[in-house]
């Protein structure tokens, strides 16, 4: 008897240089630095036997990311289960921006959300922190991280 594989598809949304890629090439255990992401990655990760299928939309500004997030769309249907949103815990326009993408992302069915404040070690060496609690809130975002995709040495975000 075949037992029928769960699977996933995750997308991570944020402006560019808040560390979307270097955060996913942490997770699958890859060494190697991240490159400029010029176009959607999809990479494969098996997680307490569930298959993730992990999108890394590109693009510099709100609107570049979310018509990255419309192919999500058009290759995995509506069927996103997480949707990531990342911002740079060092730079308050990473965070305010993603009201812009949020503007096209619920154009389509309510989904999980999550929000991750990358860079926590930049803002500690620079003395703040952005904090995004209420953004998180405003989002409809059930939880937030913050963390470091550099130098965190356990990276995690997905529950099953």
């Amino acid at each position: 008897m075949f037992r029928k594989r769960e699977l996933k598809t995750i997308v991570f949304l944020g402006v560019g240089g808040v560390g979307k890629t270097t955060y996913i090439y942490r997770l699958l255990g890859l060494a190697r630095a991240p490159r400029v992401t010029r176009k959607p990655g999809v990479y494969e990760l098996q997680y307490r036997g569930v298959e993730l299928y992990i999108v890394d939309t590109p693009g510099q500004y709100a609107v570049e990311v979310a018509r990255r997030y419309y192919e999500a769309i058009k290759t995995f249907g509506t069927k996103l289960d997480l949707i990531v949103y990342m911002y740079s815990a060092a730079d308050p326009f990473t965070l305010y921006s993603l009201f812009d993408i949020e503007q096209w992302v619920s154009r389509y069915p309510p989904h999980n959300k999550i929000l991750i404040g990358n860079k926590r070690d930049l803002a500690e060496e620079l003395g703040y922190l952005v904090e995004g609690d209420d953004v998180a809130i405003a989002l409809g975002a059930k939880r937030l991280y913050y963390t470091s995709a550099l130098k965190t040495t356990r990276l995690s975000f997905y529950n099953t």
